[in-house]
């Protein structure tokens, strides 16, 4: 089991405490939103991407492209040549907690943990949600376009090379985080199939972590994203389940190739204190039911999936996000009492 990132909390020894203790073998570093913008989940991987602009206090960020982008991105390619992660760190004033999650005080927790998990916004949603001056999405431009890959590619991988320091013995597990995905295939998004799937990937090919995954919290063309080859497919199991299980070949396919999903089946709202870990578990279980009707081998499935909430938990209340964190545990158990 782990989390999405994002949490309501503004002090991140807080919430670092909270990921540690709630997610014993996978804990990820929180996102803390509601303390800053610098936070918000396309600002906190913008630093030194060619052309940015962000106005913290007005909550803006764009790509300015105009003939200034050129000397930055002459030095950006040279980075990116030189794979020099220092250039694409990402700074305690963006990422709080995560900074804070790979101090010293907490590196002993870190040393006990299988896993650690880091995320990056994905480069497709980064792309349609972050534009240039005149409003058209960043992801229309070819140069804008390669900058975003290869930017978040090397952020994601100087990102895994501080995991491993901090944590040594653990497997370095990297999500990127894409709910613009839902938007995509529809009339008003100029985005091919083929793009999504040679974005994500080569973001994935690039992030030196162990273990990749991709996370979209809405439906979606799920084929696109298991053609990618990424190792953990994370949805939001308590709303779209059927849209996802109708994807029955390629689950299918991608558990026999020892692929993970990642059932985001606890509420990331105020649903959360209405449920109970015996019932989300049945929600689980009713999709093993009907995938193993179809194919699916059910004891396979079941060791190969993880347990997280629904989406990010940044928007819900503090007491919500706690609740749904430890809720986690409660679905874990349950399903590994009947799987063991």
């Amino acid at each position: 089991m782990t989390a999405i990132g994002s949490l309501p909390h503004t002090d991140p020894g807080q919430a670092c405490a909270l990921m540690l203790d709630a997610l014993p073998e996978m804990p990820a570093w929180p996102q803390l939103t509601k303390r800053s913008f610098l936070e918000n989940m396309y600002a906190q991987y913008s630093e030194g991407l060619p052309g940015i602009r962000v106005i913290e206090k007005d909550g803006r960020i764009w790509f300015q492209v105009d003939e200034s982008i050129d000397a930055e991105l002459e030095g950006f390619y040279q980075a990116v040549i030189d794979e020099d992660l220092d250039r694409f760190a990402i700074s305690e004033e963006y990422a709080a907690g995560l900074h804070c999650f790979m101090s010293g005080e907490l590196m002993a927790e870190l040393e006990k943990k299988p896993f650690v998990k880091g995320q990056v916004t994905g480069p497709v949603s980064f792309g349609l949600t972050v534009t240039d001056q005149n409003r058209r999405a960043s992801l229309y431009n070819e140069t804008l376009e390669q900058v975003i890959v290869k930017g978040l590619a090397l952020k994601s991988k100087w990102q895994s090379h501080e995991l491993r320091k901090a944590a040594p013995s653990a497997q370095v597990v990297m999500f990127f985080d894409e709910p613009y995905l839902v938007s995509v295939g529809s009339a008003l998004i100029s985005v091919s199939r083929e793009q999504v799937i040679r974005d994500i990937k080569e973001c994935m090919e690039g992030s030196g972590a162990d273990l990749t995954g991709v996370h979209c919290c809405g439906n979606t063309d799920w084929s696109a994203l298991f053609e990618t080859g990424v190792d953990i497919i994370n949805f939001d199991a308590f709303d779209y389940l059927d849209n996802f299980i109708a994807y029955d070949d390629e689950i299918n396919a991608h558990v026999k190739r020892g692929g993970m999903i990642a059932w985001g089946v606890v509420p990331n709202d105020e649903r959360v204190f209405d449920e109970t870990g015996e019932m989300l578990a049945g929600i689980i279980e009713s999709a093993f039911d009907i995938l193993e009707a179809r194919g699916v081998d059910r004891a396979a499935l079941a060791r190969q999936s993880l347990i997280t909430p629904a989406c990010g938990l940044g928007t819900t209340s503090t007491q919500a996000a706690e609740v749904a964190l430890f809720m986690l545990e409660d679905v874990s158990r349950t399903l590994r009492e009947r799987y063991s």
